[in-house]
């Protein structure tokens, strides 16, 4: 006899339905999250956030390195060496140092900076850096040491600062290339800030900023008529240099020993929040240079330039709008 499938007469359980609905939908959303997780964790690294808006980014080409740091924190005296810069404010201290590696391990070196190496109790170590922190009552200090180019190393100690602005300090300390520019891409903002050098100034969207030598800083801006891959034809070139020649008694007397021979008189001009002497040369390109000497203090003087290829016109306002953002700490 053949078997035939009998109707089903009996009412559909709906709400028994629904729930085994929603614990397969439960189920895959788990799912999904799990897999999301996994493959984060297998990926690539996520870019590093931007800082937050009390920090302020240093970058020094020259010595190799970059980082944030909280704006409270202002330049100090190195103690007998050079290649050190140190920050401070609000009972917190952030010191780096460069040296060549000399067969030393990044380990070793970063070790060196801890008051008790046995009190290291965390160690978190990638490729080209290595992060020791000593977390004892009254001794909290974090070390990053970081591999630069030409067998050197630059060693940052922070003393004094909570885990969340220490990690965000010490995160942000990278290797950078001394050929590389320095636009929007690699500070925070538009205000290029150096603390070493003691000053800030507000840059060009699109401005190249180089580190010239141990004491000057320039901002190069190419104009339209500028061609690719050549020397500045159009634009201009603005340099903020500090000038640390000793036994000079005031402004004016910093103009008669910075102006060369036949340079005309300065005269005196108040530019944004200073008081400066200004006069103009020609470079022996014909270019037309315009400086700017100021002093701060007793001992800091300073004097900008800004060297214009092509009409000057064009580029006047975006210069004094510059030197009117210039800031000395």
């Amino acid at each position: 006899m053949e078997n035939v499938a009998m109707p089903y007469h009996g009412k559909i359980n709906r709400p028994a339905i629904r729930i085994a609905v929603l614990v397969l939908l439960m189920l895959a959303c788990t799912a999904g999250v799990v897999l999301a997780a996994a493959q984060g964790q297998s990926g690539p690294a996520a870019e590093r956030a931007a800082p937050p808006e009390n920090f302020a980014h240093y970058r020094d080409t020259g010595a190799g390195y970059a980082f944030d740091y909280p704006r409270a924190l202002l330049p100090a005296e190195a103690q007998g060496n050079s290649d050190t810069r140190v920050l401070q404010g609000q009972g917190l201290s952030l010191r780096v140092s460069t040296t060549a590696l000399g067969g030393r391990s990044l380990r070793a070196l970063a070790m060196n900076a801890l008051d008790d190496p046995s009190a290291a109790s965390e160690t978190r170590n990638t490729d080209g850096s290595v992060v020791l922190v000593q977390d004892e009552p009254g001794a909290e200090r974090a070390v990053k040491a970081i591999a630069l180019a030409d067998e050197r190393v630059a060693v940052m100690v922070v003393d004094g600062a909570s885990e969340a602005v220490s990690d965000t300090i010490l995160t942000s300390f990278v290797p950078v290339s001394a050929a590389a520019a320095d636009p929007e891409k690699t500070d925070a903002e538009a205000r290029y800030r150096n603390p070493e050098l003691g000053f800030s100034i507000e840059r060009p969207k699109g401005a190249q900023v180089s580190r010239d030598g141990d004491d000057s800083v320039s901002f190069k801006v190419l104009g339209p008529g500028n061609a690719a891959a050549s020397e500045i034809s159009d634009g201009f070139v603005l340099t903020v240099m500090r000038d640390h020649r000793a036994g000079i008694a005031t402004l004016a007397e910093y103009a008669e020993a910075v102006r060369a021979d036949g340079a005309p008189s300065a005269d005196t001009r108040r530019v944004g929040d200073y008081e400066a002497l200004h006069y103009s040369t020609q470079s022996e390109m014909g270019d037309t240079v315009s400086h700017w000497l100021y002093r701060v203090g007793e001992q800091r003087q300073y004097q900008v330039t800004a060297t214009v290829s092509g009409d000057p016109g064009r580029y006047r306002r975006q210069i004094q709008t510059m030197l009117e953002s210039l800031r000395f700490d």
